[in-house]
């Protein structure tokens, strides 16, 4: 029972890990084309999906336009506003004015994780189904063991001797 709760656990925290390679994967482009001190924040509020990106650069021949661009072309997540700060200059984008300074999407957009929500609940309601399962199992084996405890003690002590009679 250990070993299956435990790979639940393991199959629900793996879930969650795809963000986080498509982060690391565009900022390891970001750091190719030139860019230092990369940072990358991606979040949802209100079903608004933003990405936030901070980075330096030596020279001056990179613009936030730049950056805008790899993350269009390159971040497979959903993206509704784009934040981009270079070298303290601050630039905002919706969705789109991207697709008309560049296009359609260069890659294959995943699908948005608010669009999973139903499958997300019934992941987590099975989850919850099997911890409480566990849990219901742990009690009875509990019980059992306490009920043929409380038996041997009974049987193991000795009876009373001289045996009593009632008085006549």
């Amino acid at each position: 029972m250990r070993r299956l709760a435990l790979f639940v656990l393991l199959c629900v925290t793996l879930a969650g890990c795809g963000v986080i390679g498509d982060v690391a994967d565009l900022r390891a482009r970001l750091i190719d084309a030139g860019y230092a001190g990369v940072a990358i924040y991606q979040t949802s509020t209100n079903g608004t999906d933003r990405v936030e990106v901070g980075a330096t650069t030596q020279d001056g021949t990179k613009s936030n336009y730049d950056v805008a661009e790899i993350v269009w072309d390159s971040y497979p997540r959903h993206v509704d506003e784009l934040r981009v700060m270079l070298n303290a200059t601050v630039t905002q984008y919706t969705a789109e004015e991207l697709r008309v300074k560049f296009g359609e999407r260069g890659v294959t957009e995943k699908p948005d994780d608010d669009t999973d929500l139903g499958r997300t609940i019934i992941t987590w309601l099975i989850v919850a189904a099997v911890v409480f399962l566990l849990f219901v199992v742990g009690v009875i084996v509990l019980i059992v063991f306490l009920v043929r405890r409380s038996r041997r003690r009974r049987v193991q002590q000795p009876p009373f001797y001289p045996p009593q009679y009632p008085h006549q």
